[in-house]
This record gives C-alpha cells, sequence and structure tokens, in this order.
C-alpha cells in the first residue's frame, strides 16, 4: 500500500468518526516543484531555530506543537496549505508511537486528557509529500544517536517513494485536528 492509498483511507476513517478536519487534503495536487520545496525546507529550518528548537534533543516528543506552529507559518508566509496527519511510523523491527483503529477508538472513548497519548504528527503537503521535523529526533535520542542541529531533523519524503520496512515509513490514520483536540493533545484558544 502506498502513502497515497494510507492518507485516502485516513480521511475516509477520520470522517467515519465524525471527527473534524478543517480541509481536506484530497484530491492529491501536482507535485510541488523543486524551488518551492526547497523555500519550504528553509522556511521550517528558520522557524525552529527561531521558536528555539535548536537541538533533536528540544524537539523530540513536540511532534504536536512544533507541526502546528509549521503548518501555520507555510500558510502565512508562502500561502502554502499543508494538512495535519496523525499516524505512526513503521520499521520491521520497531513502530514508533504505535497506534490502531482500536486504539484510536478506545481513546476517544475514554481521552486521557494529560495529552500522554501514543500518536505521532507531522504534516502532509498538498502533493501527499511528507513533512516531519519531530520523528528523526525523537530517534536520535531512543537510538542514542548523538544530538543533530534542528535542520538535520526535518525529514521530507516524496509521497511515490516505495516504502521500505527495513528503512521505516509512515503510517496516516487521522487527518485534521479533530483527534488532538478531543484527546487533549492540542487546545484550541479561542479569544
Amino acid at each position: 500500500m502506498s502513502y497515497i492509498e494510507r492518507l485516502i483511507d485516513a480521511v475516509d476513517y477520520t470522517h467515519s468518526l465524525g471527527l473534524k478536519i478543517e480541509k481536506s487534503p484530497l484530491p492529491i495536487s501536482e507535485k510541488i516543484e523543486r524551488s518551492a520545496m526547497q523555500r519550504i525546507f528553509q522556511l521550517c529550518g528558520d522557524a525552529l531555530y527561531h521558536y528555539d528548537y535548536q537541538t533533536s534533543e528540544d524537539l523530540a516528543g513536540q511532534c504536536t506543537p512544533v507541526h502546528l506552529m509549521l503548518q501555520y507559518h507555510l500558510k502565512n508566509d508562502m500561502n502554502v496549505d499543508s494538512f495535519i496527519t496523525v499516524g505512526d511510523r513503521y520499521w520491521d523491527d520497531y513502530v514508533y508511537c504505535k497506534m490502531s483503529k482500536d486504539s484510536i477508538e478506545t481513546e476517544l472513548k475514554n481521552p486521557d486528557i494529560s495529552g500522554d497519548i501514543k500518536a505521532h504528527v507531522w504534516l502532509t503537503l498538498t502533493d501527499g509529500t511528507i513533512l516531519d521535523c519531530t520523528a528523526e529526533a525523537h530517534a536520535d535520542l531512543l537510538f542514542k544517536r548523538d544530538p543533530h542541529p534542528a535542520h538535520k531533523c526535518i525529514l521530507i519524503v516524496d509521497p511515490n517513494q516505495e516504502e521500505n520496512a527495513k528503512s521505516g515509513y509512515h503510517r496516516p490514520y487521522l487527518v485534521g485536528t479533530g483527534f488532538l483536540e478531543k484527546t487533549g493533545m492540542y487546545q484550541i484558544v479561542h479569544p
């Protein structure tokens, strides 16, 4: 199964649960040009450093606030749409923030409002590209690798890249902030 196929399933599943999707990533747009992708990468690096995410140690475990912040800046600074994506990252011998439909539905029935939920959050761009600035940071700590500067933690994955269980791949389950809000991972602040 490809990332795009998983994303389509995630949108359908999110709708079936009655969770809010601010804007759907479907249909997938044409491929984002390389020059635009370079500007996106630069904006992400600048934003991470601006908000004092200097190293992988600062980024690890901060996937929700980091990607919400990046989503805001992509839209406001570059007019680039991106979509909050919730899921896990799969390897043949390890699953980072392992999720399942059962765990999602259990969590929605009895939310742990402390925000301590097993879920990974990243952004999906309009062409299906994965933009993840925290998974590699967490891996630095988990696998006892040396900390890396924040810009080295920015992972951009082409949606057409073949999934490989040895090198790992993203598995989206949900799209939008609905799950994050209902489980306490993200709080809406009204003025």
